[in-house]
């Protein structure tokens, strides 16, 4: 078990987090990086008063792992820089137990079902805000070809593998399996994306973008070319879009905003104290 006062430093960290997430769509740099620095002091007055390494050596292992994560997560796209400062200040906090039932181990585990389950739920959220406009953009998409015949094929090879199931045996589950994975993940994927397109796109005005967003559209006017960076936008980006906007050639630009993403953590955190790994705990 974690110590009780790194417990507590933790769930702090995290509500915050999660809070500032919801309401604002950003994880403020200075939580994040007061998370680092407390998980390294606290481990370090730990190491000086066991007289052992290990304590501030687990803090520098699990800020170590978790920065590797975290760049895999952000250098693809799939994390904005809020969330992967928040994952290494995690790691510097729970540190690194050799020990696959260790809390550490049990939050990352936890974080990928969790986070999973999170993802999906925030964007049926949204699509019951504005039901009708997701109807109308998936039947919009439908009629594209790319979405039309992937959908199509995927449905098809969902009917084989059933028919295939039904013709050997009916104990044979796994075709059960495949026939609905086959259909319900490109569904998945349709509705994801139009939820996204629906709820996800805003029009904003430049002056109130900071470092990170997603830009939509690449901007042409004049000399100014800016193409959607995949990390999101940097200073020169806002710098460039500010300047258009100061000179009236711009009102406003279309961002794509993710999913809160940090309420995740916390829920991850919160089982992992309460069951430690949800797999196993699922299994056994």
């Amino acid at each position: 078990m974690l110590p009780l006062i790194i417990t507590i430093i933790a769930l702090v960290v995290l509500c915050i987090a999660a809070y500032t997430d919801l309401k604002t769509l950003e994880v403020p740099d200075w939580l994040n990086y007061a998370g680092i620095i407390a998980g390294m002091l606290i481990h370090a007055i730990f190491s000086v008063q066991q007289w052992n390494y290990w304590p501030v050596l687990s803090s520098l292992i699990g800020l170590g792992i978790a920065f590797a994560l975290a760049c895999l997560m952000f250098y693809t796209g799939q994390w904005g820089g809020g969330d992967a400062k928040l994952l290494m200040a995690m790691g510097a906090l729970v540190g690194f137990e050799p020990n696959k039932f260790g809390i550490g181990a049990s939050f990352l585990i936890n974080l990928v079902f969790i986070g999973g389950a999170w993802g999906l739920a925030w964007t049926v959220y949204l699509a019951t805000r504005q039901p009708r406009r997701v109807i109308r953009t998936c039947n919009a998409l439908l009629h594209q070809k790319a979405y039309a015949q992937t959908t199509l094929i995927a449905v098809l090879a969902g009917i084989a593998a059933l028919i295939a199931g039904i013709s050997i045996s009916f104990v044979r589950t796994e075709f059960f399996l495949i026939a609905a994975l086959s259909i319900f993940l490109p569904l998945l994927v349709l509705f994801s994306k139009s939820v996204e397109l629906v709820a996800m796109h805003h029009w904003v005005t430049p002056n109130k973008l900071t470092e990170g967003d997603w830009l939509v559209h690449h901007i042409e006017i004049g000399k100014t070319h800016i193409t959607p960076p995949r990390l999101g936008l940097e200073k020169q980006h806002l710098a460039q879009l500010n300047e258009l906007y100061a000179q009236k050639k711009i009102d406003k630009v279309l961002v794509k905003y993710g999913v809160p993403f940090t309420p995740a953590f916390l829920f991850a955190f919160l089982a992992a104290l309460q069951w430690g790994n949800i797999i196993l705990a699922a299994l056994f």
